[in-house]
């Protein structure tokens, strides 16, 4: 079967030496025929010298209007059948791209898409927190696939997955560019609507380089949270349950924030109840400080 055109679309921002390293991991692997841009969002460190420094990158230089407007603005100059969203923090280890397109190349139907692993680096200090978030915590869950032909579009990720373009045509923005978070998922659905079918690849990696703490899922999650209102208005019962911000619950969080220093030591089963615990606290408080910033509506 002949091999479909590829065009790379990565969005990026204030990410220099993140980016170099994932151009470096993705360049290399890319077919003379492919096209590569790069969505650059109103950097403000040294990123335009990083792809001054790889010849032959498309750059679109944006004004910050966030990752969802420019993988838009990638989208609209690319020409390949297939595209294949990388983010800037996410190195393509070795095949990857061979992989998708493979995979694209036996699945020539419209809806197919394959969504890859992404995964911590294992070339920097991966904590018992970061092994959580992707096991068990509010992260990746790739490990709950069962069926890596038949995959829920919850595990859709804009980190590492190639969707054919027509089926991106058929549905408005794509990406909706008024949610915060939220917004793979939201496209995913919306991408189901109209035919997807998705697929999973574990051996399509992608290397994490982010690093990640309790305080900074914390963070995370209440800006997640925030963001499920809006959602819940645009796609009512898409967005997780929240937990309850009663006394009991409260009592609950401190205490797991009082453990928290020693989590790294504790069962790893314990210690998964103390990070879920501020997780979803986290959550439900982000959620209930966009409800009364909209005026108690949801």
């Amino acid at each position: 079967m002949p091999t479909p055109r590829l065009s790379v679309v990565i969005p990026t921002r204030n990410r220099a030496e993140d980016l170099r390293a994932c151009l470096a991991g993705l360049i290399p692997q890319l077919p003379e025929s492919a096209q590569l841009t790069v969505a650059n969002d109103g950097s403000t460190d040294h990123t335009q010298e990083v792809l001054d420094s790889f010849p032959g990158i498309e750059v679109l230089s944006l004004s910050g209007a966030g990752a969802s407007a420019a993988r838009n603005d990638g989208l609209t100059v690319s020409t390949g059948e297939i595209i294949l969203f990388l983010d800037d923090d996410v190195v393509a280890t070795p095949g990857l791209v061979e992989r998708h397109l493979a995979f694209h190349s036996h699945n020539p139907a419209v809806g197919s898409a394959l969504v890859g692993l992404v995964t911590w680096d294992p070339r920097r200090k991966i904590t018992g927190h970061m092994v959580w978030l992707e096991d068990g915590g509010p992260l990746f869950s790739f490990n709950t696939i069962t069926d890596p032909t038949s995959v829920d579009p919850r595990h859709f990720c804009t980190a590492n997955v190639s969707v054919k373009r027509d089926l991106l045509d058929r549905v408005s923005g794509p990406f909706n560019v008024h949610l915060p978070r939220f917004t793979d998922v939201e496209l995913a659905f919306r991408l189901a609507e109209v035919g997807m079918k998705l697929s999973y690849d574990e051996d399509a990696v992608g290397w994490h380089l982010r690093a990640d703490t309790p305080a900074s899922t914390d963070e995370r999650m209440f800006v997640v949270g925030q963001a499920s209102v809006l959602l819940e208005e645009i796609h009512p019962g898409m967005a997780p349950e929240a937990a309850s911000l009663g006394a009991v619950r409260h009592a609950k969080v401190l205490v797991a924030k009082a453990l928290t220093p020693i989590c790294e030591v504790l069962p790893t089963r314990l210690a998964g109840r103390v990070w879920a615990a501020r997780a979803a606290w986290a959550y439900a408080a982000g959620r209930e400080d966009a409800i009364r910033a909209n005026g108690n509506r949801v």
